[in-house]
């Protein structure tokens, strides 16, 4: 029996810009050099970029930064707990009521630091210098007027939505600015035959953008029109009044509509959502081949986020 699974390779995370698109402005390419010279990347080789974005985010997700002391600060919490009321689980040991107390109160200061550490180490992860240094080199992309893909909300602390980020990328005066001369602006096409152009956005993926954040009604709905239903019903045989009845057929009738309309808008957002993966595979294939890929709409980043395949 042949393996029918698919072998083709996963495309490559999107980073928010590619190495290619940093070396085609000398200006920039020089300066992001000297940015990467201070902490000893090169921030033009996409792999090696993906590799560092990849153990930052890892730390800052409760990784390696936090496990260890945040699990310990969890079990002194449980064992304080515990010696603080094993009096009263079992009453032999009222009499040692004030030894279990202390014991209680070492291992609640003693978690309270534990936690402490967690944060400190995650504060420290937050800092690091590569994840400092490649904000500045998202800042000097936007300052040389090249367009970010995105700009993933763990690298710059948001927690999501409206949230202001703890670390935002650093203010950079765009080239020029202190001479009052204005930038020649990006090359809005390829130069040539050789450049990679990005893939067109479905039309697929278009209409599940303006649908992405609608639905999740429809269930409810249905059931209180269920319930209406079977009250009336209800109401006709307490009261015998047969038109009660009508009610109920109604309300079913009724909810049904609607769970089936839910179902079909479901099925919808479902496959406008593969297409908007599918999307995202081919920008990062082509970003990958030296391609400029233009911003990234709210919805398509969110799925990023939620894909777990932004760097």
């Amino acid at each position: 029996m042949s393996d029918s699974r698919d072998t083709t390779p996963a495309a490559p995370p999107l980073l928010p810009v590619g190495g290619a698109e940093l070396r085609r402005d000398p200006a920039l390419h020089e300066a992001v050099r000297r940015t990467g010279q201070r902490v000893g990347v090169d921030f033009t080789d996409d792999e090696r970029v993906r590799e560092d974005l990849r153990r930052g985010r890892d730390a800052l997700a409760g990784g390696s930064a936090t496990t260890g002391p945040g699990c310990l600060a969890f079990l002194l919490l449980i064992v304080a707990a515990g010696l603080a009321v094993a009096d009263q689980i079992s009453p032999p040991l009222t009499a040692h009521r004030p030894a279990l107390l202390a014991g209680a109160g070492v291992c609640a200061v003693l978690a309270v630091a534990a936690m402490g550490w967690a944060v400190a180490r995650w504060q420290r992860a937050r800092r690091d210098p590569v994840l400092a240094a490649y904000r500045e080199v998202l800042a000097l992309a936007q300052a040389h007027g090249l367009t970010l893909t995105h700009v993933p909300d763990w690298l710059v602390g948001k927690a999501g939505g409206s949230s202001k980020p703890w670390y935002p990328l650093p203010e950079v005066a765009p080239p020029g600015a202190a001479t009052g001369t204005t930038p020649p602006p990006p090359p809005s096409a390829p130069r040539d035959a050789d450049d990679v152009r990005p893939p067109h956005k479905p039309a697929e993926v278009t209409a599940w953008e303006r649908t992405a954040g609608q639905g999740g009604w429809h269930d409810e709905l249905g059931g209180l029109l269920a319930l209406a239903g079977t009250s009336a019903a209800v109401w006709a045989y307490v009261e015998d009044q047969p038109v009660g009845y009508a009610g109920l057929v109604l309300g079913l009738a009724s909810a049904i509509a609607v769970w089936v309309l839910g179902h079909r808008q479901g099925v919808r957002k479902e496959r406008g959502r593969e297409a908007a993966l599918r999307h995202l595979a081919d920008l990062r294939a082509a970003q990958a081949a030296g391609a400029a890929v233009p911003e990234l709409s709210p919805q398509l980043r969110r799925l990023l986020e939620e894909d777990g395949t932004d760097g």
